[in-house]
């Protein structure tokens, strides 16, 4: 246990000043919320304050938090990338507990990051969450986990960073795009929108939504569940595919 409590206060210390997390966590979903929001202004009533920037808000966040799945290829091996694996495989510490150092904070500080998010929505861009804030956190940190035990299962299989992190990032833009992270894509007729089904996304925004607007949450429990259990899948396959000797290949 204090061979893993060491190893998550180190992860923890990298993530919270992870450059490109702090990219995909706060600044890239605040600029997209800002412009998006700010270009659709006309298009939204603000009755019940629905507001481009409630939806933009909703719809943006999720996809930036999936997003940083990316950055969890990365740091997956970057004991390998940093030369300083050699220790790992000496150390008497279990698979366990370096998989999970990698994984929990990685989820907490995305969890964090979000939270920032939403304050700043709530405070400057006047979206009201109903007081439903909580609930929008948990299902984001779930995601967060997902995000965070997928990359890192991609990491680990995987030998050159930059040419998976391509690969990973159009299926997500995909997803995104389907999800509504653009613009709404029932605009688009019944066909696009039956299509837009295969999201997760879809059915995560869609649960928020309903949860906010009709104060129903089958839908958003059903998403948790679901992102819960794919979260714990990646994370047992990563704790089995995991070899000690990757951090020095």
């Amino acid at each position: 246990m204090s061979e893993f409590i060491t190893l998550f206060n180190l992860g923890m210390k990298k993530r919270i000043k992870d450059s490109f997390l702090i990219g995909y966590g706060v600044i890239v979903p605040l600029v997209l919320i800002g412009i998006l929001g700010y270009m659709a202004t006309n298009y939204y009533s603000g009755d019940m304050g629905v507001t481009s920037y409630y939806y933009y808000s909703i719809v943006t966040i999720p996809f930036c938090t999936f997003l940083g799945a990316i950055t969890y290829i990365y740091t997956a091996k970057e004991e390998s990338i940093h030369k300083c694996g050699e220790r790992f495989i000496i150390a008497p510490i279990s698979k366990s507990a370096i998989i999970l150092s990698k994984i929990l904070p990685a989820t907490i500080v995305s969890t964090l990051y979000n939270i920032l998010l939403l304050i700043i929505c709530k405070f400057v861009f006047k979206v009201d969450f109903k007081d439903n804030m909580i609930a929008i956190l948990l299902v984001l940190s779930v995601l967060g986990f997902l995000a965070a035990s997928l990359g890192t299962f991609i990491g680990l299989c995987s030998k050159s960073f930059m040419s998976v992190k391509n690969i990973v990032s159009t299926p997500i833009l995909i997803m995104a795009l389907l999800g509504g992270s653009f613009f709404p894509i029932g605009s688009l007729g019944k066909v696009v929108e039956t299509i837009s089904y295969i999201s997760p996304l879809t059915w995560i925004n869609k649960g928020i939504f309903m949860m906010l607007n009709d104060n129903r949450k089958n839908i958003y429990l059903l998403s948790i569940a679901i992102l819960m259990s794919v979260g714990l899948i990646f994370t047992v396959f990563s704790i089995k595919a995991f070899k000690k000797e990757a951090f020095i290949k």
